[in-house]
């Protein structure tokens, strides 16, 4: 009788064990991106400027070499939104709070 009991609870205990195991993990939190200033901000295109490709078409092959171009839509990877849904997101926490009157 007490080896029953003994193997229930051992087996009870490694259930939860794995069961623990299993759970997913709390996924991280996303990266916090800042906020650019205004003199970082193509306002003409809506992009960063360091990633405006329209702006300055210098800007490819350096994207290319990070591996941050997406040449099925000619932009930055990270900013395709086309590709990644998600992209507006950041491009919407990265905008600045305040738009220049001058800027189109």
């Amino acid at each position: 009788m007490i080896r029953h009991l003994t193997l229930c609870i051992l087996l009870l205990v490694g259930c939860g064990a794995l069961a623990a195991e299993d759970k997913p993990a709390t996924p991280a939190e996303a990266p916090k991106v800042e906020r650019l200033k205004t003199d970082q901000w193509c306002w003409t295109h809506d992009i960063p400027k360091d990633k405006c490709t329209t702006c300055d078409r210098k800007l490819i092959p350096a994207l290319k070499k990070a591996k941050d171009w997406c040449s099925e839509h000619e932009v930055a990877e990270s900013l395709c939104v086309k590709c990644d849904p998600k992209a507006k997101d950041r491009l919407d926490a990265q905008r600045p709070a305040d738009k220049p009157k001058d800027a189109k």
